[in-house]
């Protein structure tokens, strides 16, 4: 079983803010030429200085990454320190997950992550949501709280980040400290799959594999699976090409499923790529359960 709960990073966009005015003061004749990354960190950090909080967590985004400017860890850890004080939420989250992984020479504070999370959730930071959620699910800065994480996946879900759909109903299917719902477990799933989250589309195949909220189908898991593969997951594809060696729901098409094995060794997954001699594949199609 692969780890279900990874943490959730997404980098930020240069602000339209430090995009260049043209010159001598008249109407822009075209489009915007956008900044080099040495440009906009000195456009950020004068914004910053002035008390400007998203572009101290750009600037902290840029020192982080080395953008533009010598990677700077800890000077990225003080600015988004700053930015969280003064309003971003998104700084908050950013904060949280320097902290809970103690990256750039920071010592891991799992206590202080589960907080900065907690503050950027109140700030309607959905990302925050999902990483607090995270944190509550695994026990990471305090005790394993399920039910409160459940509530904040599943209303970071009803919010619009399709990813907690998908949290939400693995909350659902572990049944680890609330009910086991496997009929909520397959809505959500299918939610998050309908949304954009290629993991709600795979683990709502493996539902169907299994028979789990659902009658069991293998030819409605391939539809699913199919689905997921489409969307660049490589676990989805390794089964979907073993159900059509198979000739499980689909067509036995053996040339499909090498097809679908060689997509699935491209994505990152190993046990599909023909040099890794994998004979547990029968098990990958009856769990589908990354």
């Amino acid at each position: 079983m692969r780890a279900l709960w990874p943490l959730l990073v997404v980098a930020i966009a240069i602000s339209p803010a430090c995009k260049k005015k043209p010159a001598g003061g008249g109407h822009d004749a075209g489009p915007r030429a956008l900044p080099t990354a040495a440009e906009a960190v000195v456009a950020f950090d004068t914004a910053c200085a002035a008390g400007d909080a998203e572009a101290c967590r750009n600037l902290g985004v840029m020192y982080a990454e080395g953008t533009g400017v010598a990677a700077d860890p800890r000077r990225a850890l003080t600015l988004y320190g700053q930015a969280c004080e003064r309003g971003s939420p998104a700084a908050c989250n950013n904060l949280g997950l320097v902290l809970l992984q103690g990256h750039g020479g920071a010592d891991p504070d799992p206590i202080a992550a589960r907080r900065w999370f907690g503050k950027a959730c109140d700030g309607k930071n959905l990302l925050g949501c999902r990483n607090l959620g995270l944190t509550l699910v695994r026990g990471d800065g305090g005790a394993k709280d399920p039910v409160a994480a459940l509530a904040v996946f599943v209303k970071a879900c009803d919010d619009g980040l399709v990813l907690t759909c998908t949290n939400a109903a693995q909350v659902h299917a572990a049944g680890d400290g609330v009910p086991r719902d496997l009929v909520a477990a397959v809505r959500l799933y299918q939610r998050a799959c309908e949304g954009g989250d290629p993991a709600g589309c795979r683990l709502l195949g493996g539902a169907y594999l299994r028979g789990e909220g659902v009658p069991a189908g293998a030819a409605a898991a391939a539809v699913w699976l199919g689905r997921a593969c489409d969307r660049n997951d490589g676990f989805a594809c390794r089964v979907l090409g073993e159900l059509h060696r198979d000739g499980r729901g689909v067509a036995r098409d053996a040339e499909r499923a090498d097809e679908l094995a060689a997509k699935a060794c491209a994505l990152g997954e190993q046990a599909a790529c023909p040099a890794s001699g994998d004979a547990g594949m029968t098990d990958a199609v009856r769990d589908a359960a990354p």
